[in-house]
């Protein structure tokens, strides 16, 4: 053992500690619970024990109970107590009667050592004979033997009688006359209730050895049985004359008399004493019996077996003590030679070896020293030669940071400098004067934003700033930055690269211009291919309707040529002549009606050609004037739609609801859906705030969407019902509050025929439409995308072919304020 070291200091303690500890925990553990199953036995055997006694002496007392009714009962069936009782009843005086009748009930009560005395009442109450001459006459009408024995057997509780002070019973049974049922009398048999104090308590031996005590088990074993007035009806053990007087209103009796159930368990007895007992219920008399040993002497052999337990414990405690002291002395003497071993290693002597001979795990830790010794010099020179190599790959890599055409430069974890190359020179600033300072502090008007997705993005970012020298000179640049996390997951630094794409940007813009000019052009084109339909339409219109004019013109002038006059002048000639008789020749009046009435028919025929030829061209006329009137329309419609789009208006702001909104958008199109056999489901959420919003130019895009949507479902219907499919249109439209992101989101969903994959990229884009009726103008959803985007929100779409197509339109709860 080392000098200076004692076996209760450090880990001599602590193993001491630990031995004891475990070894003296299992075998107190084991003590209780011995000692906890050992009682727990003990008093389930006693309780069986207990209800076992309980249930004899139960059986015992109701074979009693039993035997008396019965031999009332016989008693009064007997033939001679009932002629003799008639005769009586007849002749109450007739000494003769009484003689043989009370010598008779003398022999019956004589049958039985445990009744007292046998009577008979006659039916005015009055005892006319009995085996105890004294009782004659005696006027008991008002006892409830007589009372309730009229009507049928009847057992009388127990009771203390008055002329002799005896504990008693009674038995009772009607005397009914055989012919004609006649109630005679009442027999009563008077038992002798000492034999109940037989059964529970036991016969007292009056030998003098035994002092008078009972025969029962133990010194404080009892069974005593209670009525339903809570009062003793048989001896105490421990109590003097407590027949009747003694109240037992203990947890059992209580039980019993409540619920009717038996009863086994420990509780407090009448004298407030622990005991283990056990109840019965005699539901014939209402009496409970109760059968009780003290728990103190019940548990005694427990407590016997508790105090050797105690001592087995102290002895094995004391062993363990040895034993630790012992084990503990071999276990640290080794580690203590390790101790000072690595503290002579610690201190820088590698060649120190500790002696072993050990063949156990101590000695296997010292072999195991030994060799880390030897190890850690063999490391020590290996560090000391990569040392001499990291010196060099860190002036390398200093060489390329220095000499790098890019600015390299690394921030902590809040966005501080902590290294800059030397790049940051052109910039006019020197490598330490931003040592220190925040990344913030060289952004063009302070551009928080910017900072916070460099400093808080999960991953590796390319960000476009603007940037400011120490010239105030604004420069643009791309930034690239990593973040750089140690082993537990924890931000230690950000490492960027700064490039300056100034000029870059510039020829961006020379690129975005150039972009323009051929977006105009191609807009330009979709405006002359879109315009050039209708106005197509409309001059072949225009030119058939020429021709029709032309041709009505032509038929009216023809119309002219007809002598109409001519002949109506020539009918009023013919007319005067009729009239003033000077028509003398009659086959030159009938030649000349005739003519005319030739040349009317004739032009007649003629009027209805010409009513004909204009009728027929009128309506072509009136069909071509109006498809151009429709064109037209078309072109106003389309280059309105176009000024629209090209000239955006400003949003006229104000809080709306869009739940509101859409439902009031809903209610006036909902009934026009559904003759299209088309559903709309509302899914709106109650959580949506008021917003800022121009309220008329929302609905426009909502409608929009909207009628896309009936269209497609249409045309999906159309295809089911060509391919004999049952399909059900429908249309849903709900909203949803995002808190995280403070913004409200409109969903428009339906299961039409759907957007195809190469279109869907397209949809955005003006004059381009799918619909093949020539009705789009392909403008809805472009200015649709317009005013979302005026609202600082966004508009997103999934579709594929043949399952239907959802718009989420995203707009932002803090909106703009109104003007």
């Amino acid at each position: 053992m080392i000098k200076g070291v004692t076996l209760f200091s450090g880990i001599g303690r602590k193993l001491f500690c630990w031995f004891l500890l475990l070894s003296i925990f299992p075998i107190i553990v084991v003590a209780t619970l011995t000692y906890r199953y050992g009682k727990e036995t003990i008093k389930n055997e006693l309780l069986k024990e207990e209800a076992f006694i309980a249930e004899g002496i139960k059986n015992h007392i109701l074979t009693i109970l039993d035997a008396g009714e019965y031999s009332a009962q016989f008693f009064a069936s007997d033939e001679f107590i009932r002629r003799h009782l008639e005769m009586l009843n007849h002749n109450p005086d007739n000494k003769n009667v009484v003689k043989k009748f009370n010598d008779y009930l003398v022999y019956k009560t004589n049958l039985n050592k445990d009744f007292y005395e046998t009577f008979v009442l006659n039916p005015s109450g009055i005892v006319v004979a009995s085996s105890d001459e004294n009782s004659i006459g005696k006027k008991e009408c008002d006892v409830d033997y007589f009372i309730y024995g009229k009507n049928g057997p009847y057992i009388k509780d127990i009771y203390i009688d008055r002329d002799t002070g005896e504990s008693s019973m009674a038995f009772a049974s009607p005397i009914i006359r055989k012919r004609g049922r006649k109630f005679l009398g009442v027999l009563v048999i008077r038992y002798n209730a000492t034999k109940l104090n037989e059964i529970t308590t036991g016969k007292k031996l009056l030998i003098k050895d035994y002092g008078g005590t009972f025969l029962r088990r133990g010194e404080t074993s009892e069974a005593y049985i209670i009525n339903k007035n809570y009062l003793m009806i048989t001896e105490s053990r421990f109590k003097t004359n407590a027949i009747l007087t003694q109240s037992v209103p203990s947890e059992p009796v209580t039980a019993v008399f409540l619920n009717g159930h038996e009863f086994v368990g420990v509780y407090k007895d009448y004298r407030g004493v622990s005991v283990i007992g056990a109840a019965r219920y005699l539901k014939r008399m209402e009496w409970v019996l109760l059968v009780e040993t003290d728990a103190s002497e019940a548990y005694y052999p427990i407590y016997r077996l508790k105090y050797r337990a105690i001592t087995m414990v102290g002895i094995c405690i004391i062993g363990v003590i040895f034993v630790s002291l012992f084990v503990s002395r071999g276990i640290i003497n080794p580690i203590l030679m390790l101790v000072r071993g690595m503290k002579r290693v610690a201190a820088g002597d590698l060649d120190f070896r500790i002696k072993n001979n050990l063949k156990d795990e101590l000695g296997e830790l010292t072999d195991s020293f030994n060799k880390m010794t030897y190890y850690i010099k063999d490391s020590s020179e290996k560090i000391l030669n990569l040392k001499e190599s990291l010196e060099e790959k860190k002036e390398y890599l200093e060489g390329i940071l220095t000499f790098a055409n890019e600015l390299i430069f690394m921030l902590d974890a809040q966005g501080n400098f902590t290294f800059i190359n030397p790049k940051i020179k052109d910039w006019g600033y020197e490598e330490d004067e931003l040592i220190g300072r925040h990344l913030i502090s060289l952004l063009f008007n302070k551009q928080q934003m910017q900072v916070n997705q460099i400093l808080h993005a999960g991953s590796s970012r390319r960000v476009k700033v603007e940037a400011v020298d120490k010239q105030n000179n604004v420069r643009n640049v791309l930034l690239s930055t990593s973040r750089i996390k140690n082993k537990e997951g924890q931000l230690i630094g950000i490492l960027g690269v700064a490039s300056d794409i100034t000029e870059l940007r510039s020829l961006e813009h020379k690129l975005v211009q150039s972009d323009r000019l051929a977006s105009i052009g191609q807009l330009v084109a979709g405006i002359a291919h879109e315009l050039n339909n209708p106005i197509g339409v409309i001059y072949l219109y225009s030119t058939e309707s020429l021709r029709l004019f032309e041709r009505i013109t032509n038929t009216f002038k023809e119309s002219n040529t007809l002598s109409i006059i001519e002949d109506t002048q020539r009918l009023i000639k013919v007319l005067s002549a009729i009239d003033c008789g000077s028509f003398v020749n009659k086959e030159l009046f009938e030649q000349e009606l005739s003519s005319i009435i030739e040349n009317l028919k004739n032009n007649s025929r003629r009027f209805e050609e010409t009513y004909n030829v204009i009728s027929k061209n009128r309506f072509h006329l009136h069909e071509y004037l109006e498809g151009s009137a429709k064109e037209s329309i078309r072109c106003k419609e389309l280059i309105g739609g176009l000024l629209d789009f090209s000239r955006q208006k400003e949003p006229r702001m104000s809080w709306s609801n869009v739940n509101k909104l859409i439902d009031n958008i809903l209610n006036i199109v909902e009934k026009q859906y559904r003759k299209e056999k088309i559903d709309v489901v509302r899914n709106f959420d109650p959580r949506i705030p008021d917003t800022m919003m121009d309220s008329s130019q929302v609905e426009q895009v909502i409608i929009n969407i909207a009628n896309n949507a009936v269209f497609a479902i249409k045309e999906s219907l159309k295809e089911a019902l060509r391919e004999d499919v049952r399909k059900k249109g429908i249309l849903t439209i709900g909203t949803h509050f995002h808190a995280d992101k403070e913004s409200i989101e409109i969903c428009i969903k339906d299961n039409g025929m759907g957007i195809n994959k190469h279109d869907l990229g397209k949809i955005f884009d003006p004059f381009f439409t799918a619909r093949k009726d020539g009705k789009g103008t392909g403008l809805g959803l472009s200015i649709s995308y317009g005013i979302v985007k005026m609202h600082d929100g966004s508009i997103e779409a999934e579709s594929m072919a043949g399952k239907g197509t959802t718009f989420r339109i995203f707009l932002p709860v803090k909106g703009k304020k109104p003007k």
